[in-house]
């Protein structure tokens, strides 16, 4: 049985329908992030299975039991707010200690379950200090602490690092993760970054105009797309329009290559292919069967990790690729000439329109 289930969520803001019939199963002990860009409805749907909205329809189950009619204080969530949202007058201690004072537990208790869980998100040091005295990620660590220090059944963060530098994100995201996979506690999880969520999820549902388009592995909703909102939004990709010559055959970048059954099935009217930058070799012959083509370099970005390019195709367009920075690589300039590679079998192809399916 799911640990957190959503039946039907229906929520409208005046004319705008902001959670479109929304129907998910979280397991137990997982890390579900929702994903999408602003205005999708993944804060109104985390804010409803905490408490804090009352959908129009539908049912949020906990457990197998119904928590749709209970309040914000009676669903036992814990929620992780993205400004911080600590007492500026508390300590530390009494700020992670509120909401069990507000339970009336014995101040013994208290103070062990403090204590625990400080060290835990390795606060133990600061207990006394208070929330001016600490960093934006100190601060952050407090939010956490205090919503675990309820015990609650589902925890829910609403993009609790979007305040916090880039470095101090990526230290603090791996440290959510551990900390979620070692208390085992079920958690859902809102970004709009990609790579946040592709990073610490168990699975990630992609949302857009306040319906689901996919929930699925990061591995999967990265590699095998639900529809082409999905494929653009969840990373980089390149579109390329896909011909049909006289005899049927289908065309991508003025090349014959084979294509599922279900494309030529179709027919070629505004069906696209799509090419991750990644996919694409610079300067090197394939061993597999793909496609060839030149194409010259407008603009050549070094990230550290990464070359990123972009690539003018003629007749098509402009490419983006990701190469390793090596020497040879990092020589490349504007205006230099370059030979491009795709492997067939890498070419994902996609039904019309921005929600046009992935034909397999």
């Amino acid at each position: 049985m799911s640990h957190v289930q959503l039946k039907n969520i229906k929520k409208t803001y005046g004319s705008h329908v902001a959670l479109k019939d929304v129907s998910l199963s979280i397991d137990r002990g997982s890390f579900f992030t929702l994903l999408g860009p602003s205005g999708c409805g993944k804060t109104t749907l985390l804010r409803a299975i905490a408490g804090f909205h009352q959908q129009d329809a539908g049912e949020i189950l906990l457990e197998g039991q119904s928590i749709s009619h209970l309040g914000a204080n009676k669903r036992n969530v814990g929620m992780v707010f993205q400004d911080y949202a600590v007492f500026p007058h508390l300590s530390v201690f009494d700020n992670v200690a509120f909401g069990l004072v507000q339970q009336k537990l014995p101040v013994a208790e208290i103070r062990e379950r403090v204590a625990a869980i400080l060290a835990t998100v390795q606060l133990d040091q600061h207990a006394q200090r208070m929330p001016h005295q600490l960093s934006g990620g100190q601060q952050q660590r407090v939010g956490l602490a205090r919503a675990l220090v309820i015990r609650p059944k589902v925890l829910l963060m609403d993009e609790p690092l979007s305040n916090l530098d880039a470095k101090l994100r990526v230290e603090l995201r791996r440290d959510i993760r551990s900390l979620q996979q070692t208390l085992d506690i079920t958690t859902v999880y809102v970004t709009h970054d990609q790579e946040e969520a592709l990073s610490i999820s168990d699975q990630v549902c992609v949302m857009h105009d306040g319906v689901v388009q996919q929930v699925g592995t990061p591995w999967i909703v990265y590699n095998r797309p639900a529809n082409r909102f999905v494929a653009t939004f969840v990373g980089s990709n390149n579109f390329l329009p896909v011909a049909l010559e006289g005899a049927g055959q289908p065309l991508v970048l003025g090349q014959s290559l084979a294509v599922p059954k279900s494309v030529t099935s179709q027919g070629a009217n505004g069906l696209v292919a799509s090419i991750r930058p990644e996919k694409i070799v610079v300067n090197e012959a394939l061993s597999e069967p793909g496609l060839h083509f030149g194409g010259v370099v407008r603009q050549a970005m070094f990230t550290g990790r990464e070359l990123q390019l972009t690539i003018e195709v003629t007749g098509h367009g402009l490419i983006e690729a990701l190469t390793e920075p090596s020497a040879v690589m990092i020589a490349l300039k504007p205006g230099d000439a370059v030979r491009l590679g795709v492997r067939a079998e890498d070419f994902l192809f996609f039904a019309p329109g921005v929600s046009g399916a992935l034909l397999q």
